[in-house]
């Protein structure tokens, strides 16, 4: 519906080359789905039929796709084209307005959504919902998320675009042009806007932490660096003082509520989840080596592993724990060409975006661009943005970061 009202297609932005590599990647995962002829498939994917026949327990002829799992990739296309779509439609809609609306509206579902995350924790037991202990699952799910690591994504990628958005608010209502007391500053700042975006920070931030996900907290460092970085790079920046106060609250709000000894041992075992990284990689080459050229199909990653996982495991190896690794597995030069050229041309676009900017929204396009940069950072070791949620949200972001305005945005927000 989004699509027909708004008709992103008639969106010309500055440059081309972001969409025609998500188009390509999408028209890949199209070509995962067609069945075609015994010779072709055989020709550029010859262990496809092998799989084929090893998961139907017998031999397998006529056409097929290159896929292994039609059904999953079809689902893939189905998310990965409305991702897409969502980041054309916001791209179109944020060049006339809206930018600032968006960045509260990831903080008030931030504030809410944790505060729903730590209740079911503290209460349901491992439950999710209070009522539904979801199958095959290896840590207890966190909130909405099956996979604490997931919601962690999620908060990685909402933490710094709320940030930005507090410090553009502060760079306008923390002017002025005459010197005054220190109480009539802080008045001045801390508004109801300002309180609340503190608030749903430090909430995230309490979230994040009492989900103890290391790979979460390592892309949040890495984006809260990037974030510090791109900061202080324009002289007009504000001081990060109410940003310091809304990851102090939240640092001191998790040392409350999780005990630091938990987290300690949790740090420490990270050896042992690095050992066991490394050994679902090794299992994950092999596909890439036999699907080379057009890959197992999207979302197909958990079935092939049924007959390339060979190692003794009470577990089943569902996910390569390397978004990267994964795309590469799934869709090998077929689809991550495309995907890669996207991430080239959208750090470009980003830059410039950057470079253009002179007003206060800088500074939520530098939090947007590094939310998105922390949840790279993570991917290395999970694969959080395969869930719709986050991959929705990081479009959104995407938009919010390279959007061009049509008419003169105000410094305020």
């Amino acid at each position: 519906m989004l699509v027909a009202s708004y008709r992103p297609w008639s969106h010309r932005p500055r440059s081309r080359a972001l969409d025609a590599w998500l188009a390509t990647a999408i028209a890949g995962i199209a070509v995962q789905c067609v069945p075609l002829p015994e010779r072709v498939v055989d020709v550029l994917s010859p262990s496809a039929r092998r799989v084929w026949e090893s998961l139907n327990l017998g031999g397998v002829t006529g056409a097929l796709p290159f896929t292994v799992d039609l059904s999953a990739t079809a689902w893939a296309l189905g998310v990965c084209a409305a991702t897409i779509a969502t980041f054309f439609v916001a791209r179109q809609v944020f060049a006339s307005g809206g930018v600032r609306i968006a960045a509260r509206g990831i903080a008030s579902v931030g504030l809410v959504l944790s505060a729903l995350c730590l209740a079911q924790n503290a209460t349901a037991h491992g439950a999710m919902y209070w009522h539904w202990h979801p199958e095959f699952a290896v840590a207890p799910p966190f909130g909405p998320f099956i996979n604490r690591n997931h919601f962690a994504t999620w908060a990685v990628l909402a933490v710094p675009t709320a940030l930005g958005y507090l410090l553009a608010h502060a760079s306008v209502h923390g002017r002025s042009t005459e010197p005054v007391h220190w109480r009539q500053a802080l008045l001045g700042v801390m508004d109801a806007r300002s309180i609340w975006l503190v608030a749903g920070i430090g909430l995230m931030l309490v979230a994040l932490v009492t989900s103890q996900s290391r790979s979460g907290m390592a892309g949040l460092v890495a984006a809260l660096a990037l974030g510090t970085f791109l900061r202080s790079r324009r002289t007009t920046a504000p001081l990060s003082r109410w940003a310091l106060l809304a990851l102090g609250l939240g640092a001191l709000a998790a040392i409350v509520r999780i005990d630091p000894v938990d987290l300690y041992h949790r740090f420490g075992a990270a050896g042992v989840a690095a050992a066991d990284r490394a050994s679902i990689w090794r299992a994950t080459l092999p596909v890439v080596r036999d699907f080379w050229l057009t890959g197992v199909g999207a979302g197909a990653f958990e079935t092939v592993m049924l007959v390339y996982q060979r190692t003794p495991s009470l577990f089943r190896i569902n996910a390569a724990h390397n978004q990267f690794l994964q795309i590469l597995a799934e869709g090998c030069v077929l689809l991550a060409l495309p995907v890669a050229g996207a991430l080239v041309a959208f750090t470009r676009d980003a830059r410039q975006a950057l470079e253009r900017d002179p007003s206060g929204m800088y500074l939520l396009r530098v939090g947007a661009l590094s939310g998105l940069a922390g949840a790279a950072v993570q991917s290395v070791w999970e694969t959080g943005l395969s869930t719709p949620a986050n991959a929705v949200l990081a479009a959104v972001l995407a938009a919010i970061v390279i959007h061009d305005s049509t008419h003169p945005v105000r410094s305020a927000a």
